[in-house]
């Protein structure tokens, strides 16, 4: 009986006070590295590697605005763009809802109801893009500066997230490049003096600036003719509500220099049975967060952002306090942000119990969970997991939001793992001794496999 008793004692221990498994996380120091795991069924973290030292988690930040922007909005909210026509003045009139997500597809079909409706010859359009304030346009904080796609102004009438596609190809060296963008319309001006060469490097220099009424497109150096594919750089407009109009107008069939000018106009404006009215309506909000977390979208998360400031609180910069707030009353942590995307190197440093606290309380609410966990990317499947190296066996058990900055990388969310329990997790790297990102990546999900494999 004695010996009996101390087997079950034995094994009981050994599983109890078993050890963790040990990672090899190098070319990373372990103080580098923040991982928490933890098991819904027994409410525990089973894992926990510097899970209170604040590390910068990149665009992980994302979670926090979508769970923030469901709970005060909710999941079938949709952002509203009216439009009314005067068709004794050519007049069309337009008052900004704040949508981040209309593309010129969207954007075409538009343009297509309104023709429907008996819009035609404008002469003048008149523009409302207030909702943020007289400036109309913004930047969200980040300490990051330039012209690159990432770093869009935030407005509420917007397009293509206020950023252009620039698609560049040599064919001849020393001959002009090909250029392409990809929005219609003569918003843009291009002044390309770049060649081919006769080789396969790319030496482009591109830029955008602002040039009157226009976003002027610069595009120096060489690019190799041997390169099989077109070279894609995204740039920010200079002017979302001119780029908004001009692109409509052309797909539109219209003038493109109609005159534009700027009036606040109130909602029951929209309404007069003299004028031809419409209202175009974004989609869910639980599907433009699925759009924002699948690519990891900055533009979308700072205008959620912008817009909870301003609508509930009057200022678009008091949009990260709700974040702050939300952080504060649901989770019971003070937190320290200064943007709703994780953009910035040296700024939004949070913890592993932080995200873990973040992913409990969304899990919790078993119903709205889904618009949440619906919305992260597939490891292996799509969005920015889409390339993330799987097993054949956890391809779809594994979803995440990604983060990755100079030095940077970061998963969060939840898997099923081998054992088929249920986990949510965060997982950083910081201070990665390289710049490139891809042996980073391979880090993180060579980590991301093996706590599937053993847990």
């Amino acid at each position: 009986m004695k010996k009996l008793l101390f087997v079950f004692l034995a094994f009981f221990y050994s599983v109890t006070y078993a050890e963790a498994p040990v990672f090899d996380f190098s070319p990373v120091t372990e103080e580098n590295i923040s991982l928490v795991l933890y098991d819904t069924e027994t409410h525990k973290n089973v894992l926990s590697i510097n899970a209170d030292k604040p590390f910068s988690y990149a665009s992980n930040l994302k979670l926090l605005t979508s769970a923030a922007a469901l709970k005060h909005l909710g999941g079938g909210f949709k952002f509203l763009t009216k439009f009314s026509f005067d068709s004794t003045t050519g007049t069309l009139y337009i008052k900004a809802g704040g949508d981040p997500e209309m593309v010129v597809e969207k954007l075409w079909v538009l343009a297509s109801d309104l023709k429907r409706l008996g819009v035609k010859e404008i002469k003048k359009v008149v523009v409302d893009d207030f909702l943020y304030g007289k400036k109309g346009i913004y930047t969200a904080e980040s300490g990051d500066k330039g012209d690159n796609g990432y770093l869009a102004f935030i407005s509420p009438l917007s397009l293509n997230y206020n950023a252009v596609a620039i698609f560049i190809k040599g064919h001849e060296k020393g001959e002009p490049v090909e250029v392409e963008l990809s929005s219609p319309g003569s918003y843009f001006s291009v002044k390309n003096t770049a060649t081919g060469s006769d080789n396969a490097d790319n030496q482009l220099v591109v830029g955008a600036q602002g040039a009157g009424n226009k976003t002027e497109i610069v595009i120096k150096g060489t690019i190799g003719i041997k390169r099989t594919k077109h070279e894609a750089v995204f740039k920010r407009v200079a002017n979302p509500t001119r780029y908004f109009v001009v692109t409509l107008l052309n797909l539109m069939g219209e003038n493109e220099n109609t005159p534009v000018t700027r009036e606040q106009l109130q909602d029951d404006f929209f309404s007069a049975e003299e004028r031809i009215n419409f209202t175009y309506k974004s989609n869910p909000l639980r599907d433009i967060i699925r759009t924002m977390n699948l690519y990891s979208s900055n533009f979308i998360a700072d205008s959620l952002q912008f817009y909870l400031g301003a609508t509930m609180r009057g200022d678009v910069k008091k949009g990260v306090e709700i974040l702050k707030d939300f952080a504060k009353n649901e989770l019971g942590e003070t937190i320290d942000i200064v943007n709703g995307s994780g953009l910035g190197n040296d700024k939004n440093y949070l913890t592993g119990t932080f995200y873990i606290k973040l992913l409990k309380y969304v899990f919790a609410d078993y119903y709205n969970s889904i618009d949440f966990f619906s919305s992260l990317p597939v490891m292996g499947e799509d969005g920015t997991l889409k390339r993330a190296n799987t097993s054949t066996e956890n391809s779809g058990l594994v979803r995440g939001k990604t983060g990755s900055l100079t030095g940077v990388a970061a998963l969060s969310g939840i898997m099923k793992a081998k054992s088929g329990k249920l986990y949510l997790f965060t997982f950083a790297i910081n201070r990665f001794p390289s710049k490139s990102f891809k042996p980073m990546w391979a880090l993180r999900d060579r980590i991301m496999n093996e706590i599937w494999e053993k847990y």
